[in-house]
């Protein structure tokens, strides 16, 4: 069972970032199956680092396409960024005082990814098509 199954609707055209986008939820999964099978404290810490580690990345390289093609959303969009890597920050630092934050973090994440994907990255599909860089599913 996965708390979110990849589906085309979710490709931006661009496979580096698909591809990224895939990553992201096969993270998110593993933190839910561990979560579903009461082992979701033993693998938070590392799997929020993971996330952290990789969601970076992958911002990183959204970011550098908007500059190299002059996003017009640009700033919008990594302040996005900005606030759900501080929003992953503040759940880790409750985690490590002792909080119990799984189910929490889990509908935070699994409402950003759907909510970012569907809307602020939709923007930007629609910007990167019109330039030839994205193309259609």
């Amino acid at each position: 069972m996965k708390i979110i199954e990849w589906d085309e609707k979710f490709s931006v055209g661009i496979k580096e970032i698909d591809d990224q986008h895939k990553v992201l939820v096969d993270i998110l999964d593993e933190l839910y199956y561990a979560m579903l099978k009461a082992r979701g404290n033993e693998v938070i810490e590392t799997t929020l680092a993971k996330l952290l580690q990789y969601t970076k990345t992958h911002f990183t390289t959204e970011e550098l396409l908007f500059k190299k093609h002059s996003y017009p959303e640009e700033k919008a969009h990594k302040a996005e960024h900005d606030a759900m890597l501080k929003k992953v920050n503040s759940f880790q630092k409750e985690f490590k005082n002792g909080k119990l934050i799984g189910v929490d973090l889990m509908q935070f994440l699994n409402k950003w990814f759907i909510e970012h994907l569907q809307t602020t990255d939709y923007r930007y599909v629609k910007f990167f098509r019109g330039i030839g860089v994205s193309t259609p599913p």
